[in-house]
């Protein structure tokens, strides 16, 4: 049975546009469409999503399809993800039932020596656990200015820029021992490279918790030991690319924080 989602456009034209996914319902990017029209409203979301000029009536979902991916990055349109990969921790690290579970915004910087073919590392103290540098955004920070701070504390260096973001973010929900809480944690990811060595050193409390660690790029796959660094390391390695799989559900209102398969279900009843 074809569903079909209803839209408005600005000029108050009702059209019915056609839907082979489901998941195409939710937060949509935009609207592929041969209108002079710049906008479309559509009730079953409650959302105005600008129309892209094309050949062709779809919904255009650059974050989670190929095709759009490439269109998007080729024409400077922005990239809104919806669905993240999620990473549920294993063992020692899986969710307990016992704790307070706390939300948190972090990042995962990927930073390149100056000069050589050698990525910045921690190989945490007391637990195993090899990485890129990672730590909490502060309020009213930015992911990169997070980075930056988060290399200097961790790490002493101090002069590095940050070159790209990727538009895909990760979920990370395990169980924090060494703080007691379980977290529930966006992972955005940036790149950069220092500009030059220079390093003010570290805290002892920092010193106590990680070694600092230059890694030789063709050995970052041995090293990383962590799942959700993993996936950045792949951008790093074989370039950025949208996330096609199932996961949780961003940036979609009242559907946050739903694995997608329930929210694909709640959006499909909506259309029956």
């Amino acid at each position: 049975m074809k569903k079909y989602v209803p839209i408005v456009l600005d000029n108050n034209e009702n059209i019915n546009m056609e839907l082979d996914k489901v998941e195409l319902v939710y937060g949509i990017e935009g609207v592929f469409m041969n209108s002079e029209c710049t906008n479309a409203y559509i009730p079953v979301i409650d959302k105005y999503v600008p129309i892209i000029k094309s050949q062709e009536n779809r919904f255009f979902i650059p974050a989670h399809n190929e095709i759009d991916w490439k269109y998007a990055n080729e024409n400077g349109i922005r990239i809104n993800q919806v669905v993240a990969p999620y990473f549920y921790g294993k063992g020692e690290e899986s969710v307990r039932d016992d704790v307070e579970t706390q939300k948190r915004h972090s990042v995962i910087a990927v930073i390149k020596h100056s000069e050589e073919d050698k990525y910045l590392c921690l190989d945490c103290k007391g637990r195993t656990c090899r990485s890129f540098v990672l730590g909490g955004i502060e309020n009213g920070e930015t992911a990169e200015e997070a980075a930056i701070r988060e290399v200097k504390e961790e790490t002493g260096y101090t002069d590095l820029e940050i070159t790209y973001k990727s538009p895909i973010s990760l979920i990370n929900h395990f169980y924090a021992g060494y703080k007691g809480v379980n977290r529930y944690a966006k992972l955005d990811i940036v790149f950069g490279r220092l500009r030059t060595d220079k390093n003010i050193g570290i805290s002892q409390n920092e010193a106590k918790k990680h070694i600092v660690k230059w890694v030789e790029k063709y050995e970052l796959n041995e090293f990383i030991s962590v799942d959700n660094n993993k996936y950045a390391l792949d951008i790093l390695l074989n370039g950025d690319k949208p996330y096609i799989k199932d996961g949780i559900v961003i940036n979609s209102n009242n559907l946050n924080d739903m694995p997608s398969e329930k929210a694909r279900k709640v959006i499909g009843d909506k259309l029956m």
